[in-house]
């Protein structure tokens, strides 16, 4: 039986959300070499048979995972932008992929949203995840709003990979760049291990910027 990468052709979002030089480079690039650099720093082989929930997933894995044909048992995506959920639930013909919009407030991206709690995503039929990622989410909370997502996920999947701005040189939260809200969220190291650790999380291990993203987290139910 053909491939739905075969049968339809592969899909391009008309979307970009990345820094301009995250975006010189193809997403399938970037999107492959930190879906590896997640896999291995969780100690997955691969995404064969997982069950991955995107936060904040923007177009990026979708379209790596589809154009290029990687193995995954799952697939779902939550933003809080309608307009790529829509065309990635009107232009993925492929069942391992399940996208929802989540009209969750944040002062940057969605300031006409609505508050939510940590029942959000299990209220939307969403648990049982091998692993959950944010990439370039965090950076853009503050710690009430990002102690509500690891809530949320917490709720939803076994392990949690996600990326921050960390200097450790701040004595608490600070926003990095404060004539745009929420465009630079910084926290040091121990802001973030608190946190984790009220809403049922223990760091595995800590992981400093790479290529393509910034101090990553690797996390475990407590």
């Amino acid at each position: 039986m053909p491939s739905s990468l075969e049968t339809h052709g592969p899909i391009s979002p008309p979307f970009d959300f990345n820094h301009p030089n995250v975006s010189r480079f193809s997403p399938e690039v970037t999107g492959r070499l930190l879906i590896n650099s997640m896999c291995k720093r969780l100690g997955w082989p691969s995404l064969a048979g997982k069950r991955l929930l995107d936060f904040g997933c923007g177009v990026r894995f979708a379209r790596t995972i589809f154009n290029l044909e990687i193995e995954i048992g799952q697939y779902v995506g939550i933003d809080v932008n309608a307009a790529p959920i829509a065309w990635l639930k009107a232009n993925v013909p492929d069942a391992r992929f399940q996208f929802e919009h989540l009209d969750m407030r944040n002062p940057m991206y969605n300031p006409g949203g609505q508050d939510c709690g940590a029942e959000a995503l299990v209220s939307m039929g969403l648990a049982g995840f091998d692993g959950a990622c944010m990439f370039s989410v965090i950076t853009h909370q503050n710690p009430l709003e990002a102690g509500i997502i690891f809530s949320m996920l917490r709720l939803c999947a076994q392990r949690l990979y996600f990326t921050a701005f960390v200097d450790d040189n701040l004595g608490d939260y600070a926003e990095g760049a404060p004539e745009s809200l929420r465009m630079r969220s910084t926290f040091p190291t121990f802001l973030i291990r608190d946190l984790l650790a009220k809403t049922g999380w223990h760091v595995d291990s800590v992981h400093g910027p790479s290529p393509f993203q910034q101090t990553a987290f690797v996390c475990s139910p407590a």
